[in-house]
């Protein structure tokens, strides 16, 4: 069995030179919700059991079990809980420099560097009953185990397989041309220049006044813009964000709740128990208990 772990902007690889890594997360009673993100490596993910709700780029769907979710490199993504509805998954990430990016042949001009540059872009979920499912789960399933038990000379048929897989997905259409306007281009550099910001600065006093700002609207049309684009406020965002470096200094660190409340961006102690009772369904302190058991 795969080990138990989630999803990271920054993919922690074992060995640079193999560039990818395999994780399993499995959401139970609305956590984790897995915010918006993005980081440079391709994403493939299959659905063991349950639903959530993806959304890529400006696209949302609940998965289902048995989905293969393909996400392209630098796209903006998030996974949110359904309700306390269970979700078991697995991914492998892997820099496309896995699969000779850098290399100047034919196949890294044609179809790798576009895909990295966002030229190209997937389908965004493969069903049970499309064309070369069967095959195409195999060789994700296939990977994911070779990546894992890291066998002798495990790298020459990982990259075998991702490449069997990735000729597999051009083969059979799952990889389109990607259209969007200029216009289009310009709302998702200011998403990404709001949530670099938010995800820098979540310890500052943050209003929706300087954040608006910065994306040069108003403070009505920012909150609307980023509520349109990103399916939460602006507000429960960064009240999420911070609560989750709250639940890592409670697990990692030997703090006390006043000051990681603070570490966190809260100025009120009882607005930090509130919010994150509201959240994780117990008390921080509580939390620090049970994670620590």
């Amino acid at each position: 069995m795969l080990d138990l772990g989630q999803l990271h902007k920054n993919i922690p690889y074992k060995n640079q030179l193999t560039p990818y890594s395999i994780t399993r997360t499995i959401m139970e009673q609305g956590l984790p919700d897995i915010l918006f993100h993005w980081h440079q490596d391709m994403e493939i993910i299959y659905v063991h059991e349950g639903q959530a709700q993806f959304h890529i780029d400006y696209d949302y769907f609940n998965s289902e079990k048995g989905d293969i979710i393909l996400i392209r490199p630098n796209a903006l993504h998030s996974i949110h809980p359904i309700g306390d509805n269970y979700h078991f998954m697995d991914a492998i990430n892997f820099h496309l420099d896995l699969l000779g990016y850098s290399t100047r042949d034919h196949a890294s001009i044609e179809y790798l560097q576009p895909l990295y540059n966002g030229q190209l872009d997937f389908v965004r979920v493969i069903k049970p009953h499309q064309e070369a499912y069967a095959a195409i789960r195999a060789l994700v399933i296939e990977a994911m185990e070779i990546g894992f038990h890291q066998e002798t000379f495990f790298e020459l048929r990982l990259k075998s397989k991702l490449l069997e897989l990735l000729h597999l997905l051009f083969k059979h259409g799952y990889v389109t041309t990607k259209t969007q306007s200029s216009d289009g281009y310009r709302k998702e550099e200011k998403i990404r220049t709001i949530i670099d910001y938010i995800n820098a600065h979540y310890q500052d006093e943050l209003t929706i006044e300087l954040l608006a700002s910065i994306c040069g609207y108003s403070p009505t049309h920012f909150m609307n813009f980023f509520k349109k684009h990103l399916g939460v406020s602006c507000m429960d965002y960064l009240i999420h964000y911070r609560l989750k470096q709250a639940a890592e200094l409670l697990q990692h660190s030997t703090l006390s709740v006043l000051e990681i409340a603070a570490e966190s961006g809260f100025t009120n102690l009882s607005n930090f128990n509130r919010q994150f009772k509201k959240v994780y369904q117990m008390t921080p302190s509580q939390y620090r208990k049970e994670m620590k058991a």
